[in-house]
């Protein structure tokens, strides 16, 4: 029978974890391989192992199909889980939102309500300070006006009587001037009555002559 090669413990354990055996049966498998490599193996000892390691193998493949669906059943409850909790997050958000947003609006609603009020109020209070500035304004109007009119009227007053015045002194300068025509139409009416008598003296006594030299 000729020597069995040495046995490579590492590479063997490397193969059954990169099948997806755990280390820790990949290193059990290793060791009872070893274990038999230092005996004289014949021809279906080998076969023997093989069947074995193949029967782990597929019993490895199976446990690890097996965890692997376990895992992916996990996994789809989880995400299944998962997707639950969001959509119940999403709708506690919704509504949380939904119940902050009708706050606000109610907020923005009371805020609009009483900005409109003060607005409001402001404006009364503006009208009634308007009103009063021109009430104001009217009568201070009203004062000038007749403090301007009571100055026209003591004015015109005052012309009027300066007018009655000078017309007074016009009147009395006429009724002089009348007066004075009056006494030079009558001393010139005076003379052309004495000097009309004169020529009428004179005429008759021109007459007179003639009559005699005629």
């Amino acid at each position: 029978m000729q020597p069995q090669p040495n046995f490579d413990t590492h590479a063997f354990v490397k193969r059954l974890t990169g099948a997806g055996m755990p280390e820790d049966q990949a290193e059990i498998i290793a060791w009872g391989q070893a274990r038999r490599n230092e005996h004289l193996a014949t021809q279906p000892d080998l076969k023997a192992l093989e069947l074995t390691l193949k029967n782990d193998l597929e019993k490895v493949r199976a446990a690890l199909k097996h965890e692997l669906e376990e895992h992916k059943a996990a996994n789809r409850q989880a995400l299944r889980e998962l997707e639950l909790t969001l959509k119940n997050d999403l709708e506690r958000v919704q509504a949380e939102l939904k119940h902050e947003l009708e706050e606000h609006k109610a907020a923005n609603r009371q805020a609009l309500k009483e900005l409109e009020l003060s607005l409001k109020n402001e404006h009364e209070a503006l009208k009634v300070d308007l009103k009063h500035e021109l009430e104001t304004v009217k009568t201070e109007l009203k004062n000038d006006i007749e403090t301007v009119q009571a100055e026209l009227k003591h004015e015109l007053e005052t012309v009027k009587a300066e007018l009655k015045s000078d017309i007074e002194k016009v009147q009395a300068n006429l009724e002089q001037v009348k007066a004075e025509l009056k006494r030079d139409i009558h001393e010139m009416e005076h003379k052309l009555t004495i000097k009309l008598g004169a020529i009428v003296f004179i005429g008759i006594t021109v007459l007179s002559v003639l009559d005699k030299l005629l």
